[in-house]
């Protein structure tokens, strides 16, 4: 199997976002096929899918896609089609062929390719469908498989895509004090706080969800502090202040996971959870319960270039 890291350009996408069986794909891409070409549309690419959940995960009336036809042409949203940017990004491609059953392993190859080359996915996997069974027989299907990425280069780099400014002396200070350290071990993850802290722990095991505020050590330098613009990695055309991004360098090195709540030992100051995007030994500042009435929004708004890296509204499960 052939691995490749290519870089996508920027591109107009028309899509449909769908919860259910990933049986009702083709009949999402007949609709959205249908609907460019009443428009007069371009299209310039083969139709694909962004995953935003596993079948790991969820059970199969509950999985959670978008159908996507890149294009050109002018053409506003309109019901249940969105119009919608891809950004420019990193991303990297193999060619599965055969049965849809079967790709489950050239998936695990890919991961096991993420990891030994350093590499840091950015976003939901796509799988782009170069011919269909209606056209070839199923051990001639052709899916090309893409996991967006950032280049382990550029992650070993960060000041490669930093605009540094100049920080006037005279900052007021506050002290900060460290509460706990995040553990990952073995692919699993759990928060340690430190024993003077342990009583605050009570009925935090009633919510779901924690609010992990941490401190991000590993870019905790002065230079880092000064650094006010960047290139987000999940748009490398575009220059955006860092209070635009979650970037972990910035004025104060502070950063937030919503984590979901596996188990709470407040005896032992451990707090198991699903996974933290945070390296083991991170120093953790705070903690606050996820509710939603205060943390979720109804109608959220995000950039047109985010639309095919992250799912705007991820379901629970």
């Amino acid at each position: 199997m052939v691995i490749e890291l290519k870089t996508i350009e920027e591109k107009q996408v028309a899509s449909i976002a769908h919860v259910g069986p990933v049986e009702d794909m083709g009949k999402l891409i007949g609709e959205l096929t249908g609907w460019v070409m009443r428009e007069e549309l371009e299209i310039i690419e083969p139709p694909f899918v962004v995953y935003y959940t596993s079948p790991m995960e969820v059970s199969p009336d509950k999985m959670e896609y978008v159908v996507g036809i890149p294009f050109e042409g002018k053409v506003n949203s309109d019901g249940r089609v969105k119009i919608k940017i891809m950004p420019e990004h990193h991303a990297l491609f193999t060619l599965h062929k055969g049965t849809y059953q079967k790709i489950g392993s050239t998936y695990a190859m890919m991961m096991e390719h993420v990891m030994k080359e350093g590499h840091e996915m950015i976003g939901a996997p796509r799988e782009s469908y170069l011919n269909s069974p209606e056209e070839v027989p199923e051990n001639e299907l052709l899916t090309e498989i893409q996991f967006p990425v950032v280049k382990s280069s550029v992650t070993g780099d960060y000041c490669s895509s930093m605009e540094f400014y100049e920080i006037p002396d005279g900052k007021e200070a506050y002290k900060i004090y460290k509460i706990g350290r995040v553990k990952n071990q073995n692919s699993h993850a759990y928060l340690e706080i430190s024993e003077q802290y342990r009583p605050a722990l009570k009925h935090l095991k009633d919510f779901s969800h924690v609010i992990v505020i941490w401190w991000a050590d590993k870019v905790d330098k002065d230079k880092y502090r000064g650094a006010l613009r960047t290139i987000p990695p999940y748009a490398i055309n575009k220059s955006t202040g860092v209070f635009s991004t979650r970037a972990e360098y910035r004025p104060n090195p502070l950063a937030m996971t919503t984590c979901r709540i596996m188990n709470v030992e407040e005896k032992n100051g451990k707090i198991t959870i699903a996974g933290i995007d945070a390296f083991d030994g991170t120093p953790i500042i705070d903690l606050k319960p996820y509710i939603p009435a205060f943390d979720r929004v109804k109608d959220p708004k995000l950039p047109k270039w985010l639309s095919f890296l992250w799912s705007e509204w991820k379901g629970e499960y």
